[in-house]
């Protein structure tokens, strides 16, 4: 399990410097300019830190997945790794689902501050299923902001979207149409969502 990564505080450093200008003339100019350049210095050099981290988080990650592959699952990062913050992964439809035999295509971006907001995570491939917009969007609890912790992967992102192919949420859907048919119609919903999968997920 991952803790929080430990942040090197570079503002320290610098710390001592910023109150430097405060100890003199407030209405120097030269001061003024001064606290102004070594606060914007500080913010950029933390700004640094941050991305830093988090490529080593993401990093990190996919090592792990190299060395422990989620079955039914695919993740790696665009262009051969040439861009680490932004992947492309895909999800066999779970077996005894509507969804199986089909493989979707996910597309996964890394914010810069990650992983202490999560990623974003959309399916390319069109899913029938009330928690999947039409444009892709996924609404799932562990991609939410407020239900996100830097203790989670996207390791555990995939398994749980796997699962949710499997288990819907009709009451936290995107597409409510579908979420109707989900409740009143289930034998109606997996003939969609059949359909779906073979039009879409088995070329």
């Amino acid at each position: 399990m991952f803790g929080l990564p430990k942040v090197v505080e570079v503002s320290q450093l610098f710390a001592f410097i910023i109150i430097i200008p405060s100890l003199c003339n407030n209405n120097n100019t030269f001061h003024r300019r001064l606290s102004s350049f070594v606060r914007s210095s500080v913010l950029h050099i933390n700004s640094l830190a941050v991305f830093a981290m988090a490529l080593r988080r993401i990093k990190q990650e996919l090592a792990e997945l190299k060395q422990e592959p989620i079955t039914g699952c695919t993740a790696a990062p665009m262009d051969d790794g040439k861009d680490m913050f932004h992947w492309k992964a895909t999800i066999k439809g779970p077996p005894e689902s509507p969804y199986e035999g089909g493989t979707f295509n996910m597309d996964i971006v890394f914010r810069r501050d990650y992983p202490f907001t999560p990623p974003i995570v959309k399916f390319e491939t069109p899913v029938y299923h009330p928690n999947v917009s039409k444009q892709g969007a996924i609404c799932l609890d562990v991609l939410k902001t407020t239900q996100w912790a830097p203790s989670l992967t996207i390791s555990k992102v995939l398994l749980s979207i796997s699962s949710l192919l499997c288990d819907p949420n009709p009451n936290s859907a995107l597409e409510m149409n579908i979420a109707t048919i989900y409740r009143n119609d289930r034998e109606q919903y997996n003939r969609n969502a059949r359909e779906w999968t073979q039009k879409h997920a088995m070329k």
